[in-house]
C-alpha cells in the first residue's frame, strides 16, 4: 500500500485549485485522483466568468467570499502563468447583468445597495453601480442593445477565464511544486483507519493517507455514503451555445452573452431539473436564444455551430460546501457552484484550512451541517 501525506479526490477546478493550494503550503506528498466520468465534466463545461456581482444577495457570508476571491483573480492568473508558461486568458474587463423593465432594474438596484452595506461591513468595497440604457449603449459602441433593454449592473472589477486552460494551469503547477496527478483513477471506497489515517480503494490499488478531501463533485455523494453521511448536492443542467468566429465586437461578459479572443459568442443562462443528464435540448437554446436576441438583436443573423450541457453541482442556498466530518477529523468535503469564481479562495483561503494553519471567518459558515435543520 503506498503512504501518502494527502490525497484529493477530484481533478476539476475545485479539487485542483485546492490541491495547487496545498503544495504551495507545503503539505507534503499530495495526490491527485480524476476519474473523468463523461457524464460529470462542469470543469470543461462552464461558462467561465470570474464574477461576484449578485452573488450573496441573500447570504452576507457568500457575498464576502465571492468579492473576496474576484479581487484575488488578476494576481492568482499572473501567478499561473509565471509557474507554468499557461496564459489562462484573463480578460479583466467588467460585466454586466442587463435589466428589460423599469421594475427589474430597480431589484438590481436595491441588490446592489445591499450588497455594498454588506461587505463595508465587513471592511471590503463592492465596486458594482447601475447604469442607464444610454450609458449601458455607451459601453458596447459595437453592439446594438434591444429595445426593451433599459440598463444594466456593471462592475468593472470582474471579467472571464478560459475555464479549460485555467484548469490545465493549475493540474501543471500542482505538478511542478511535486503533487502528484492521476487521471483515469476509479475511486471505489473511502475507509477510515483506527490510527487516524484513511485508505483510499482505487480501480489501481489502495493508498493510504494522512488527510483526505472529497471534491468529486456529484462523485462525492456515493463516496460519502458508507461512512454515513448526507452531502446536501443535487444536480441542475446549464447548457451553452457556440457561435461562429466574428469579429470581436464585445469586450465584456454579460450574466448571459459573452464573447472569447478567438471571436466565438456563447450563450449560457439556463437551468433545468434533469438529474445528471447532460444532453441538450432544443427547448433550452431556443429561450437563451431569444433571450439573447432581446439583449443583442444581431446575434439572431450569427451561426451558432454547437452547443453542450453539462450537471451542476449546486446546493439549496447556492453557496459552497466547506466540511469536515465530525467522526473522522481527517476528512474534508468540499462541493457547490462557481469553482472558477472561487478558484483563489480554494487555493489561498480552503488549503490552509485543511492544513489546519489558518480559518477564514466565513468558513464556518458553509459547513454542511447548515441544512440539517
Amino acid at each position: 500500500m503506498k503512504k501518502v501525506d494527502i490525497i484529493v479526490i477530484g481533478g476539476g477546478l475545485q479539487g485542483a485549485s485546492t490541491a495547487l493550494g496545498l503544495v504551495r503550503e507545503g503539505a507534503g506528498k499530495v495526490l491527485m485522483f480524476d476519474e473523468q466520468l463523461p457524464t460529470q465534466r462542469l470543469s470543461r463545461g462552464n461558462f467561465g466568468l470570474t464574477w461576484f456581482m449578485c452573488k450573496g444577495a441573500n447570504n452576507p457570508n457568500y457575498a464576502k467570499w465571492c468579492r473576496m476571491a474576484t479581487t484575488l483573480w488578476p494576481e492568482f492568473a499572473a501567478k499561473l502563468e509565471e509557474e507554468t508558461g499557461y496564459d489562462v486568458e484573463l480578460e479583466w474587463n467588467g460585466g454586466a447583468l442587463h435589466a428589460t423593465s423599469g421594475a427589474q432594474f430597480q431589484m438590481y438596484s436595491d441588490a446592489v445597495a445591499n450588497l455594498k452595506k454588506v461587505c463595508s461591513d465587513a471592511g471590503m468595497d463592492y465596486p458594482a453601480r447601475m447604469v442607464d440604457r444610454e450609458e449601458f449603449a455607451s459601453m458596447v459602441p459595437k453592439m446594438k442593445l434591444g429595445d426593451e433593454v433599459v440598463g444594466a449592473m456593471y462592475s468593472a472589477d470582474q471579467g472571464t477565464v478560459n475555464p479549460m486552460g485555467a484548469m490545465a494551469a493549475m493540474r501543471a503547477a500542482f505538478q511542478k511544486k511535486g503533487g502528484v496527478y492521476y487521471g483515469g483513477m476509479i475511486v471505489t471506497r473511502v475507509v477510515p483507519n483506527g490510527d487516524g489515517t484513511v485508505t483510499v480503494k482505487t480501480s489501481k490499488g489502495d493508498y493510504q493517507c494522512s488527510k483526505l478531501v472529497i471534491a468529486a463533485g456529484h462523485g462525492s455523494s456515493r463516496l460519502l455514503e458508507d461512512l454515513d453521511y448526507h452531502l446536501n448536492v443535487y444536480p441542475t443542467r446549464g447548457q451553452i451555445m457556440v457561435s461562429e468566429r466574428i469579429e470581436k465586437k464585445l469586450d465584456f461578459p454579460t450574466l448571459a452573452v459573452r464573447q472569447t479572443l478567438d471571436g466565438t459568442f456563447l450563450i449560457g443562462l439556463s437551468t433545468e431539473d434533469f438529474g445528471h443528464n447532460s444532453e441538450v435540448t432544443t427547448e433550452a437554446m431556443k429561450n437563451q436564444a431569444a433571450g439573447a436576441i432581446k439583449l443583442f438583436p444581431e446575434l439572431g443573423k450569427v451561426n451558432w455551430v454547437r452547443g453542450w450541457g453539462a450537471a451542476r453541482v449546486m446546493t439549496p442556498d447556492g453557496s459552497p460546501i466547506y466540511d469536515r466530518l465530525t467522526e473522522h477529523k481527517n476528512i474534508y468535503v468540499l462541493a457547490g457552484h462557481s469553482a472558477v469564481s472561487l478558484a483563489p479562495v480554494s487555493a489561498t483561503h480552503v488549503a490552509p484550512w485543511i492544513l489546519e494553519k489558518a480559518e477564514a471567518p466565513q468558513i464556518s459558515h458553509f459547513s454542511n451541517g447548515r441544512f440539517n435543520v
